[in-house]
């Protein structure tokens, strides 16, 4: 037998979730208090919650909280399904701009909503692991939450290009389309190259 050619990929746990949460800046000591009370965990700028089986996940509460506590991005995945939280300043105009790309299939989509004075956007996705892998290399969860570090940047400048992205790949037929995003930014481009539309 004769190997004609290897692609390189990532491979996914299909029996666990994994939640990674990253704050952008230190942890106020009044932050600090709260996520350690919170989950029991030293509070530090990454923190990193693996859980295996059905029957064993994250509580509920603890995402929101926890972006809401000083982390500014959450990257999870769950028996193959990838999900990115960006936890941003309440900006009510940014929200109105940002509500027409709301879209969803099969789970995948995008989606907003307020928690206390934050806005917690939601990206959620599945992932081409060859271009994935091209991109980030075998690291994902690091990869995207940089990509998304400079989303959220790009958001808070007023520029929707993955908002636009994610309605491209996961959005629907609704009577009135939304806004185009002409040029995309790089991380726009960028996410349209990783998720798969299945």
């Amino acid at each position: 037998m004769r190997v004609l050619s290897i692609r390189q990929g990532l491979n996914a746990d299909h029996s666990s979730s994994t939640y990674e949460f990253f704050a952008i800046e230190r942890l106020t000591p009044e932050q600090r208090a709260a996520v350690q009370e919170l989950t029991g965990e030293s509070p530090r700028r990454h923190l990193s919650f693996h859980y295996w089986g059905d029957w064993n996940d994250i509580p509920s509460d603890w995402p929101d909280k926890l972006l809401t506590l000083g982390y500014d991005i959450l990257v999870s995945e769950s028996y193959d399904w990838w999900a990115v939280h960006l936890s941003l300043p309440h900006d009510p105009a940014l929200l109105e701009r940002l509500g027409q790309y709301e879209c969803e299939s099969d789970s995948n989509g995008f989606d907003l909503q307020v928690v206390e004075e934050r806005m917690i956007l939601y990206f959620g996705m599945q992932l081409d692991y060859g271009a994935t892998y091209g991109t980030f290399g075998e690291d994902a969860f690091e990869g995207l939450a940089d990509l998304f570090g400079t989303v959220r940047d790009e958001l808070v400048a007023g520029d929707l290009s993955t908002a636009w992205a994610m309605y491209q790949t996961y959005g629907g037929y609704p009577d009135v389309e939304p806004e185009p995003v002409e040029p995309l930014s790089a991380s726009g481009r960028t996410l349209l190259n990783i998720v798969e539309n299945y």
